[in-house]
């Protein structure tokens, strides 16, 4: 190697780092970046276990295992760079035991297949095409910050299996899910953003409280390739006062004294295309339940823990 090539591998190795640490030192934009007609599309696996304690007194252990594709089709950007998104689920493969009782469902290429204990049976009767995620799109409006700004289902009117909805409730609609990902500021290498917020998809008398934390862990732009680490830990609590519900001839109060989820995270980020590139969450779940039938009340709780994997294909 001649002593030309060395100086000029050496210059531009320097360059990088250079460029690295100022960008490190001076912040970092984070933020999503949409383009109308872009396709993101994303391996999911999921692996956990968990107990399950009924009513009845008795426990079960309930283990879940599987994987997904999840695509995403940008349809519409705004101005202000949040964009109209699409969400299909092409394929899925799931797995879930509670006791000795096992079931697996699989989605490939529009078929629907389910097992029982290893026995396959016949799906649901129902036209897939129409089943959100499955045969049309799950749309959602996102914000540049990540913030999800509302949810709609496609409409439900008319499908198999559901009765006749009242009007005005064809469309279901969830907004306002959740706090935004990132600040609107740029982040140095080793800060921490905060944020606590409230969201309210059952109504205001039920809302759920949402704490999260987020740390710009490192920050690397060599090759043209810019990637940030980021470490996250949120929790979400929930509870619901007792209400009576009538399923049948006979009324049932059902309540939750207390619901928590926490998440702990590590996402890897491309500040320059504005993209997850890889992610992974470990979810610890844990809520109490009481039903009651009368004057009797019963406890019930589910404890679960599972571990969830995302990669940009």
């Amino acid at each position: 190697m001649s002593k030309l090539v060395r100086v000029l591998g050496l210059s531009l190795l320097l360059a990088a780092l250079t460029a690295t640490a100022v960008a490190a030192q001076e912040g970092v934009p984070l933020a999503f970046k949409f383009n109308r007609g872009d396709v993101l599309d994303y391996d999911v696996s999921l692996s956990g276990a968990g107990a399950l304690r009924g009513p009845d007194g008795e426990t079960a252990a309930v283990g879940v295992q599987g994987s997904m594709r999840l695509s995403f089709t940008v349809v519409d950007v705004q101005p202000d760079g949040t964009a109209r998104l699409g969400v299909k689920m092409p394929n899925a493969n799931m797995q879930m035991t509670i006791g000795k009782d096992q079931g697996r469902m699989s989605f490939e290429n529009g078929r629907l297949r389910w097992f029982a204990n290893g026995k396959e049976q016949a799906p649901p009767d129902r036209d897939l095409s129409q089943v959100p995620l499955l045969g049309v799109p799950l749309e959602f409006v996102a914000a540049p910050n990540g913030k999800i700004i509302d949810v709609t289902m496609p409409n439900l009117q008319g499908m198999p299996g559901l009765p006749q909805l009242p009007p005005g409730l064809q469309t279901p609609q969830l907004q306002n899910l959740g706090d935004p990902i990132f600040p609107d500021a740029p982040v140095k290498v080793g800060e921490t953003w905060r944020r606590s917020t409230q969201v309210s998809p059952f109504g205001p008398s039920m809302p759920i409280t949402i704490t999260s934390s987020r740390t710009l862990d490192s920050y690397s732009n060599t090759g043209g390739m810019a990637l940030a680490k980021i470490s996250g830990f949120s929790e979400a609590r929930f509870r619901m006062n007792p209400m009576t519900v009538s399923p049948g001839e006979q009324s049932v109060t059902v309540g939750v004294p207390d619901m928590r989820k926490t998440v702990t995270s590590t996402e890897f980020f491309n500040p320059s295309e504005g993209k997850l590139v890889r992610a992974d969450y470990d979810v610890s779940f844990n809520m109490r339940v009481s039903v009651g039938t009368g004057a009797q009340t019963q406890p019930g709780s589910l404890e679960a823990r599972f571990r969830t994997s995302v990669q940009a294909r």
